[in-house]
């Protein structure tokens, strides 16, 4: 076994306890004890236009996909929102201050739900989690829904207390495609036309401002990862668990030791914004016990709309 090897079980080995024991993921079954509860707030992470028709009671919404600016990423060091527009939404939209528990949730494969649980770590929201399976399982164990609008709760005060470690800045991300010795870069993105530059995505610049990307491609030294490799219910089907077993994910790891990959190293994921698939990724890594991990929240809304920056080397 190579060094790198025995670090990366020793290292699941030491985490695996900790991470079972202080899981970010909540069953259907304890969920429904929490709906209607004055401290809870569960957040859909999916469209408004899904969210319309169907969702769990009381329920507000905070799109994943929304949830990044590209005129903010580039404005507030690489947050995804400035702080005071994203206090405003987490106060006074969704109802949640330093005491809400907050759920997330998606349909199901669990890629918007950590965007948005990403999002509400990174501002500091300090009791946020998934629930494992999202609606699909929530519907499969009985759990009543309700269509329309969002609820309305009461305004809150959120004073936000940005979690800097969580994500990587365009400069940062810069000096890890030159220093392949202490960084990997994992593009998250789940399809070859996004990484070969043939397929371009929108994002928005501003609220209601959206943009397509100017350039497809990758970003250099980055290697293709999909997100897909880490879920454990990409089709969102009611009863599976979001992310493979702890064991699973360590072995994804092991597989991207011949492309870099070490315990020591600083690993950033990046997908189109950030918040889906970039952070899924992070999750399943922090999951499978890496600490070293981050989010480029610019992603490749910042990356490929910036000509000054250069692209992978497409085979």
């Amino acid at each position: 076994m190579s060094l790198q090897r025995t670090a990366l079980a020793a290292a699941g080995l030491l985490l695996a306890a900790q991470a079972s024991a202080d899981s970010v993921f909540v069953s259907a079954d304890e969920a429904r004890a929490l709906v209607g509860k004055p401290d809870v707030r569960f957040v859909y992470s999916e469209s408004e236009k899904d969210f319309a028709k169907e969702h769990l009671p009381g329920s507000v919404v905070a799109y994943a996909h929304d949830l990044h600016y590209l005129d903010d990423v580039k404005a507030c060091k690489g947050l995804p929102m400035c702080e005071p527009r994203a206090a405003k939404l987490i106060g006074e939209t969704l109802g949640v201050d330093a005491t809400t528990k907050v759920i997330v949730y998606d349909l199901g494969p669990g890629v918007a739900a950590s965007g948005s649980w990403f999002f509400l770590k990174l501002y500091g929201v300090k009791d946020v989690r998934i629930l494992d399976g999202g609606l699909a399982s929530w519907k499969a164990k009985g759990g009543q829904v309700e269509g329309g609008a969002p609820a309305k709760p009461p305004a809150r005060s959120f004073t936000p207390s940005v979690q800097w470690d969580m994500i990587a800045s365009l400069e940062e991300v810069k000096k890890a495609t030159t220093d392949q010795a202490d960084y990997v870069i994992l593009d998250s993105r789940h399809t070859l036309d996004e990484y070969t530059g043939k397929q371009l995505l929108t994002a928005l610049s501003s609220p209601g401002q959206e943009e397509t990307v100017k350039r497809g491609g990758a970003i250099p030294t980055a290697v293709f990862s999909p997100f897909t490799k880490y879920a454990g219910n990409k089709a969102g089907e009611p009863g599976k668990p979001t992310l493979r077993e702890a064991e699973e994910l360590r072995k994804q790891l092991a597989k991207l030791e011949k492309n870099g990959y070490a315990p020591t190293k600083t690993v950033i994921t990046y997908c189109h914004v950030g918040l889906g698939r970039g952070s899924f990724q992070y999750l399943a890594l922090k999951e499978a016990g890496h600490q070293k991990v981050k989010v480029y929240v610019g992603s490749w809304d910042e990356w490929g709309n910036d000509p000054s920056l250069p692209l992978a080397a497409q085979p």
